[in-house]
């Protein structure tokens, strides 16, 4: 009886010793803690700001009158973007004629004519002269032969390239009044709006 019991130990000591061998084998452990995903920004500034530009206020304009003015626009985001003019409006007011207008119209009658001989050339002002140059691409009209404002389009899919943290490029308007207008733009008045977009992808 006494040999059965110290056999029944010893083999509940090699067991014992097999199975805490399991726990015996070595390891290491290591670490991946902290992994963070922060987006990217797209950020579109003005002339240097975020507020509305309010690039042209030009009061009494008459036939041979001409001006013209920049927009700065850059990319200070941390991705690279593609500028599109998003959305233009042109809008016209009736004025008040002191006089009789030419004689397309009734004496006496006026109607909004200042839109159609205000003629304007809008392009890419790649090295911010204020005037065409070229190779610079145009988006409304011409050097040679600059547009009527009221004709031009409602958006344009520009896919002008402004890299992250500083891209800038410059949008100039240049217009002007022809001479051969006379009195029929008397008192009439135009008011334009742009909305520019900076977008990650370009156009399809």
């Amino acid at each position: 009886m006494k040999r059965i019991l110290m056999s029944l130990m010893t083999v509940a000591l090699v067991s014992a010793l097999i199975g805490g061998g399991v726990f015996a084998y070595f390891s290491d452990v290591e670490t991946s803690t902290g992994n963070t995903f922060t987006a990217g920004t797209l950020d579109l500034n003005l002339d240097g700001g975020n507020t509305n530009v309010v690039k042209f206020t030009v009061s009494d304009v008459k036939p041979g009158d001409s001006g013209g003015g920049s927009w700065t626009v850059a990319n200070v985001g941390s991705i690279a973007g593609y500028l599109d003019l998003e959305s233009i409006s042109v809008s016209e007011a009736i004025g008040t004629t002191t006089d009789p207008e030419e004689a397309d119209e009734p004496t006496g009658v006026d109607t909004i004519q200042l839109g159609t001989y205000l003629m304007v050339h809008l392009f890419v002002d790649t090295n911010n002269n204020g005037s065409w140059d070229a190779g610079e691409a145009d988006i409304f009209g011409t050097d040679a032969a600059p547009a009527a404002i009221n004709t031009i389009a409602a958006s344009y899919a520009l896919d002008l390239s402004l890299a992250a943290t500083g891209g800038t490029n410059y949008i100039t308007l240049v217009w002007s009044v022809g001479t051969g207008t006379d009195n029929r733009i008397q008192g009439d008045s135009v008011t334009l709006d742009i909305t520019f977009e900076l977008q990650q992808r370009a156009a399809d």
